[in-house]
């Protein structure tokens, strides 16, 4: 992206809006190219794969483009807006964190934005600030500048294609989340539920509210424990421990690391994260962690790796790309990465992992819809021979579920 030709820059700052004419290589109706980033701001790391089911907005932008400037607060309201019907913002851009941040902070950029992203390119941007929306199913619906027609646009997929967030869907995820947290898993928790919408039901929102009152008192406990460490290797500097001052530096740093992500654009967030900048600018802290981290990183590979015959493939993959989410800056979260993109490119090892997941999710699935049908409550078996149609297309419960909807259809 920052390629561009200076008389590109001259014509779009012209225009007063980045409208970067040049079209990307037109993707409409085609599956949308993974994306990626080296650090996520006001988020844990995101992926076109986790949000599978929602409504995506991707921007591509820069800290030196003065029109991607300018529609930051449109992108702010956006946000505000349209994140809680379901949709996900993703805003990425190829320049630094180290130059990104203190740029996001000052433009009150509360939304998600990617650094040190080289995604652009896999989707033809010529210019930027340039827009792509991305439909629940994975394939590019829109794409141009985000100045002009996004808000149409989204207002247009969202009525065509709402995100796979009705009451039951929302009930399974809030069930993984659950399960997540009584696992201690705070971080998967919180991944789990971006974007997460119960709608008017009280009994999901209710538990939705309680997931995440946990991971804020999580993350109120986490500041605290960081505090403590970053005074206790302090402490033990100045008495020459260094051996047990690395070992604290490392623990507060992850308690930090954790507070800052689990309750972003909050003030426990800010409180972590500037305790965080303080101690990685000490010479010793940032060396003592950076080596636990890769340590960590290396060992948890190595688990997953002898675990991998023991645990079905679904499991494995999602191990491997809850590491590389983790500790994407270590050499274990990066192979962990290349593991996993690797299993998904294998189209025996995916078809694998479908039919085991089909088999579980859609047997449940088509009964509650087979015993809502047989109670005379066809409404509320429909959303779930939508769910079976739309995550398993491919599949005989798709079938099934086709027919038995083709019938409700004529008794109607």
């Amino acid at each position: 992206m920052k390629k561009l030709t200076l008389a590109f820059l001259a014509a779009a700052m012209a225009a007063g809006l980045a409208t970067a004419q040049a079209p990307a290589q037109g993707l409409v109706g085609k599956p949308a190219p993974a994306i990626s980033a080296t650090d996520w701001l006001n988020s844990l790391p995101l992926s076109l794969q986790a949000a599978k089911g929602k409504i995506v907005m991707v921007e591509f932008w820069a800290t030196w483009c003065p029109p991607c400037r300018a529609s930051i607060p449109h992108l702010i309201e956006m946000f505000k807006t349209y994140s809680p019907k379901g949709v996900v913002f993703m805003s990425l851009t190829d320049e630094p964190k180290a130059t990104v941040e203190p740029f996001a902070k000052q433009m009150n950029m509360i939304y998600p934005v990617g650094c040190g992203s080289q995604t652009g390119s896999a989707y033809g941007v010529r210019g930027i600030p340039y827009a792509f929306i991305i439909d629940p199913s994975g394939n590019v619906a829109w794409e141009g500048h985000p100045m002009a027609g996004l808000d149409k646009a989204l207002e247009a997929q969202l009525a065509k294609t709402p995100p796979a967030m009705g009451d039951e869907n929302a009930g399974v995820i809030l069930a993984k989340a659950e399960e997540a947290v009584r696992q201690k898993r705070f971080l998967k928790t919180a991944r789990l539920l971006v974007g997460v919408s119960a709608g008017n039901n009280a009994d999901l929102n209710a538990r939705l509210d309680a997931l995440r009152r946990t991971l804020t008192e999580r993350a109120a406990a986490r500041l605290a424990e960081g505090k403590k460490g970053a005074a206790a290797a302090a402490q033990h500097v100045s008495e020459k421990a260094m051996n047990q001052a690395g070992a604290d530096y490392y623990a507060a740093h992850d308690a930090l690391r954790e507070a800052a992500t689990l309750v972003p654009s909050t003030g426990t967030a800010a409180q972590a994260q500037d305790i965080l900048s303080r101690m990685l600018s000490d010479a010793f802290a940032k060396a003592s962690i950076r080596a636990c981290r890769m340590a960590e990183g290396g060992a948890r590979l190595a688990m997953i790796e002898r675990d991998a015959e023991k645990v079905p493939t679904a499991e494995t993959l999602e191990a491997l790309e809850d590491l590389a989410a983790e500790l994407p800056d270590t050499i274990g979260g990066r192979e962990a990465a290349e593991k996993a993109r690797a299993l998904r490119a294998d189209p025996n090892v995916m078809k694998k992992i479908q039919n085991d997941a089909a088999e579980k999710d859609c047997k449940g699935w088509m009964s509650m819809a087979r015993n809502f049908i047989k109670t005379g409550l066809p409404d509320k078996a429909r959303p779930f021979l939508d769910q079976v149609i739309q995550k398993y297309p491919d599949t005989d419960y798709a079938k099934e579920a086709k027919e038995l909807l083709q019938k409700m259809n004529r008794k109607d």
